[in-house]
């Protein structure tokens, strides 16, 4: 598949279901993409096809995982990090994703220090035996897209453990992350009104 070709057909506004469709139509499981990684880099067009049509190689999460981890040199934007996990099979192992966060939050670079924490933004927030674990990941950040994916992580938290509300008042991360998190959990409709009301009463005396 050339270059050449993927544009000539996308001459038009195209969404994710019309790149979707071109894959289905013209790759299979056995297609070889890497011809077009040069591309990647801040095209959500040519990311979607190298990623989703390299993934369907191979089997497992570990290796999918692998994949990607040997590609985060790609990620140029929050739609970089966020789009993966809806190529992921579930369930996700929780242990494995753990060892690769540690070693993201790490990362000098914006998107792959918000993979760390998207990456939980699935059904491995639902446990809470998990969460002390996922909480000790969070540290303050001043890039936007690293704080916005941790308030937008604690939010999805707190929809299933209502102590997260009380680590939002407790903890240290930045009073930038805490209002983004509150933010999110005001707009969210799985967590309690009284809830929200007490975190909205905590930023308006206190961030």
């Amino acid at each position: 598949m050339t270059k050449e070709y993927i544009d000539k057909y996308f001459n038009f506004d195209y969404k994710a279901k019309d790149i979707d469709l071109f894959i289905k139509e013209n790759f299979n499981k056995d297609s070889d993409v890497s011809n077009l990684r040069e591309y990647v880099y801040g095209s959500y067009l040519y990311f979607r096809i190298y990623f989703k049509v390299s993934l369907k190689k191979y089997k497992t999460n570990k290796e999918k995982l692998d994949f990607v981890e040997a590609n985060l040199d790609l990620f140029s934007d929050w739609w970089s990090t966020d789009m993966i996990n809806s190529m992921l099979k579930k369930p996700f192992d929780f242990y494995d994703t753990l060892q690769r966060a540690k070693r993201y939050v790490k990362s000098d670079k914006e998107f792959t220090k918000r993979f760390a924490y998207v990456l939980f933004i699935s059904e491995l927030a639902k446990d809470k035996n998990h969460h002390k674990d996922i909480l000790a990941l969070m540290e303050n950040d001043d890039r936007y897209y690293v704080k916005m994916a941790i308030a937008w992580l604690l939010c999805e938290l707190l929809a299933y453990n209502d102590d997260i509300a009380t680590f939002i008042k407790e903890c240290n991360l930045s009073a930038d992350i805490k209002r983004m998190a509150i933010n999110k959990v005001r707009d969210s409709f799985k967590i309690k009104d009284s809830i929200k009301k007490d975190l909205f009463n905590y930023r308006k005396d206190n961030l």
